[in-house]
């Protein structure tokens, strides 16, 4: 690990090492009055994903401590935060699950992939969830909301991207996967992928997916196998994402990478600390939310927060990433909705039930976004519209080169 990439991962996870392991946090540790709402965290804070996670558990903290400073939490009620460590290992999920519930948390969040296996649990327990991204397998649970929609749905407009763009017709586009074996979040992306070539055989030719383990650090295999793809989609994460990106333009793969912004924007700090600049020139991703080069009233705030709670080089940090944003977003719902759910309740009667029955009802219109924070029939989520970005080594910063689109499974 370079000295740059290790003081960058240092920065982001040194909060977490002094106090995110079980039993933490929140906006109501030292002064708990009144009705407590208790939203545990069952995630990866120092694993492979901590990055990105870590990013938006301290971006959701920093709202709920704006909306204090301005008094916007429902008279008698507060926020506390608890964590599980996870440690992305599947082994630990259902531990910090059961350790939270104990807890007496009264919502619950956890990664995509890990709802997945503990749906039968919570739906039996009845046990809320409002988590940050989702997985396509999840979208039908009732007891499942989440921030933005799963990496599918970024696939889906990628793709349509390539078939609206591609210029040599009747010669087709080649399409590769790479990514983690075993792991539900990205073997769902290559399953996309492959109804995709299954449904529009016609418009691609499909090289192939190679599906790695976990423990893979060297790619000369797998870019082999993929070389004469045009465009290779990235099923993965952090460090194995940056050895794959660094590998490929070394071994001479020219085409275009691409992915959703699980697999890029989420853990662009980590990416931009250890890739060079001519290895991300020309990578293109879907992202659901704003970059930090938009403006707007919602991108304005976070912004002015970020300055005034971070110093000079912290908020260098926030900025490679969507972590702090996409926590505030998930605070300003989690405020709303409670807010909503006291009014209809009353503050001595809110619980997790009635807080979640808010969450499904929410309806926000915020700059910067394509469409309205709301949940619909077909998608559980709360961003849902999907726009695409390419990474620019001349600007130095990721470009808009598509405008706000709904995935095509969702009428797009």
């Amino acid at each position: 690990m370079s000295r740059k990439l290790a003081k960058t991962v240092a920065l982001v996870l040194l909060g977490v090492l002094l106090g995110t392991l079980p039993g933490l946090v929140g906006c109501a540790e030292e002064k708990a009055v009144g009705k407590e709402i208790k939203y545990g965290w069952c995630w990866d804070f120092t694993g492979r994903a901590a990055v990105a996670v870590v990013q938006t558990f301290e971006g959701m903290k920093d709202y709920l401590r704006m909306a204090e400073e301005k008094d916007l939490l429902p008279a008698g009620v507060t926020i506390k935060l608890l964590t599980y460590d996870t440690k992305s290992d599947a082994g630990r999920v259902m531990p910090g699950y059961v350790w939270l519930k104990g807890k007496g948390v009264d919502i619950m969040s956890a990664a995509p992939q890990d709802t997945e296996l503990l749906r039968s649990r919570f739906e039996a327990d009845q046990m809320p969830f409002y988590s940050l991204s989702n997985i396509l397998s999840m979208l039908d649970s009732e007891w499942l909301v989440s921030l933005f929609g799963p990496p599918e749905g970024q696939i889906e407009v990628l793709l349509q991207w390539i078939m609206d763009n591609w210029e040599d017709y009747p010669t087709k586009p080649k399409i590769g996967v790479v990514g983690l074996a075993g792991v539900p979040f990205y073997t769902s992306q290559q399953a996309t992928v492959e109804k995709w070539m299954a449904d529009y055989s016609d418009k691609f030719e499909y090289v192939g997916a190679q599906m790695a383990p976990t423990t893979t650090t060297a790619w000369a295999l797998e870019i082999g196998r993929l070389r004469d793809s045009d465009f290779i989609f990235a099923a993965m994460s952090g460090p194995p994402l940056a050895s794959f990106l660094i590998e490929a333009r070394n071994r001479g793969y020219d085409g275009k990478l691409l992915g959703p912004l699980e697999t890029f924007i989420a853990f662009w700090s980590l990416i931009k600390g250890a890739v060079p600049e001519e290895a991300l020139d020309g990578v293109i991703t879907g992202i659901y939310m704003p970059w930090w080069t938009d403006t707007g009233s919602f991108m304005n705030e976070v912004e002015e927060y970020a300055q005034k709670y971070y110093s000079p080089a912290e908020v260098e940090t926030l900025h490679l990433g969507t972590g702090q944003y996409n926590g505030w977003a998930a605070g300003m719902i989690l405020v709303d909705a409670l807010t909503r759910a006291v009014a209809e309740v009353g503050a001595e009667n809110v619980d997790g039930i009635a807080l979640y029955q808010a969450l499904k009802e929410t309806n926000m219109t915020v700059e910067g976004f394509g469409s309205p924070w709301r949940i619909t029939e077909d998608a559980n989520c709360f961003m849902q519209t999907v726009r695409l970005m390419e990474y620019s080594s001349a600007v130095g910063d990721w470009v808009v080169i598509t405008d706000w689109d709904l995935p095509p499974s969702l009428g797009g």
